[in-house]
């Protein structure tokens, strides 16, 4: 979703200054020309900002706007992105190697049904947790099954070799 949000900013921004730079343009030809201005008055804004001081109300508050907008934006851009994809370890320091949190999810899930009694519910990857949720049958030992779907998850993860390998959250339940 942010990568459309900056693209689209982009976009509006990149039109923006286009059409600003053509009306610039406009004026500027048409000034050499000793014509009057012809897309933008601009002798009036010119005289309106002589006029208008920064103690001005309607400036301050034109200034306050901008400036409430550009923080909005600074602070959405430096806030943490949701993390897609976890690291992998390399044998080679120059590769870079990921794969994705719903990858992980798949691989989760698999290994929790391999586990004989045991049905899984929902897997949820994060960046530094895996929640699982799994149900048993009414005459399993609870104990013992949450303790294979453990070491078979734990197996898993060992076997991707992630950076850094999210905690394990796992919740049992009976299956009624």
């Amino acid at each position: 979703m942010r990568r459309l949000i900056n693209r689209l900013l982009a976009l509006a921004l990149s039109l923006a200054l286009i059409a600003l730079a053509g009306v610039v343009i406009v004026e500027v030809v048409a000034a050499l020309l000793g014509k009057g201005p012809v897309l933008l008055d601009w002798p009036a804004a010119a005289r309106w900002a002589q006029d208008n001081t920064w103690g001005n109300p309607r400036v301050l508050a034109a200034s306050l706007i901008l400036l409430a907008a550009g923080l909005a934006l600074v602070l959405g851009q430096l806030w943490p992105a949701a993390t897609r994809r976890l690291r992998v370890d390399s044998s080679d320091p120059a590769t870079d190697m990921a794969v994705t949190r719903r990858t992980v999810a798949a691989d989760v899930t698999a290994a929790v049904r391999d586990v004989d009694g045991v049905i899984p519910q929902k897997v949820k990857v994060g960046r530094s947790r895996i929640a699982v949720r799994a149900a048993t049958s009414a005459g399993g030992d609870q104990a013992a099954l949450a303790d294979q779907v453990r070491a078979a998850v734990t197996g898993r993860l060992e076997r991707l070799h992630l950076r850094r390998p999210p905690r394990l959250a796992l919740r049992m339940s009976r299956r009624t």
